[in-house]
């Protein structure tokens, strides 16, 4: 019947055949509950970022009253002024945030790598175990290693220093760097790879020419994961370091309780939104390579 109905559409003047787009059906229940469970878990994750936000600009006399308001009725930045002005320390905190963050970055993305490669690439012995071995301490927590830590990295003459928090945090974040990069690496054709060394390219300029350039969304989705796990990190830079010249921010929120013998929360809100702001500004600008690269190291090998 199919058939007949286009013929006689074909033989109209212009031989042109009209098809009928399938009317869009009515969503079912199903699709119902499963739109609402998402936006309600959005709504749930939103609204304590919302509120910092907020609670950020209001003034002090309004976060203390009785009345609780989610929208400020005054907005003000005085929080922001007396954060700046009062807290000790607050732009070297800062400061020293960005500098072991950024350190920690760069050198977990060349050293894991560089592993990934060999993982994904070289056949040595005990490789798979090697490898599962490192990936399973991702799921330790890192209270367990911390006293053991401390004691090398107080023998080692690092603590109290960028450069220790630096290399603590490298350390830390190897297996996941190598969880994702390894099975990026994998995904690469090696029919590429052969006819590279077939020009006379060498193991690392395979490496920097053909591998790296090629995994970028991976590189950035690592990278992403380090920077967070990096800026956010608190107990191990409570533990090894006690001046200003060495303390990072999640350390310097805390010692604001301390340098007022209580929260002040307003200037609590304005230090919180201020230390989401790098992690922010660094998701919008990447989303998209991040979300390209998480999905590639978590399905290719």
């Amino acid at each position: 019947m199919t058939t007949a109905i286009t013929e006689q559409l074909a033989g109209r003047p212009g031989g042109r055949v009209r098809t009928r787009r399938p009317a869009r059906g009515v969503p079912g229940l199903g699709t119902v509950m499963v739109y609402l469970i998402l936006a309600a878990m959005v709504a749930l994750n939103l609204f304590p970022f919302f509120w910092v936000v907020l609670s950020s600009v209001k003034p002090t006399s309004e976060i203390h009253a009785k009345e609780v308001t989610f929208i400020p009725h005054k907005l003000t930045l005085d929080n922001y002024r007396n954060l700046f002005r009062n807290m000790i320390g607050f732009d070297r905190y800062y400061l020293n945030s960005f500098l072991v963050t950024v350190g920690t970055v760069a050198l977990a993305l060349l050293v894991g790598s560089l592993a990934a490669y060999a993982f994904a690439r070289f056949d040595f012995p005990g490789r798979e175990v090697l490898f599962y071995v490192l990936v399973f301490s991702m799921f330790l927590p890192g209270e367990i290693a911390l006293i053991g830590r401390f004691e090398l990295f107080f023998r080692f003459r690092l603590v109290n220093k960028l450069s220790g928090l630096i290399l603590a945090y490298t350390a830390g974040s190897m297996a996941l760097v190598l969880f994702i990069m390894r099975n990026v690496f994998r995904g690469i054709p090696q029919d590429m790879l052969d006819a590279a060394r077939i020009d006379g390219a060498g193991s690392w300029q395979i490496f920097w020419e053909i591998m790296v350039p090629l995994s970028k969304t991976g590189l950035v989705a690592a990278g992403v994961l380090t920077f967070m796990g990096a800026w956010n990190e608190f107990l191990f830079a409570l533990t090894i370091t006690w001046s200003n010249a060495a303390r990072t921010l999640p350390v310097g929120i805390m010692m604001l309780r301390d340098q007022y013998q209580h929260w002040e929360y307003g200037m609590l809100f304005a230090t919180v939104m201020l230390s989401f702001l790098p992690v922010m500004i660094l998701f919008i600008v990447l989303q998209k390579q991040f979300i390209r690269g998480a999905t590639a190291g978590a399905i290719k090998g």
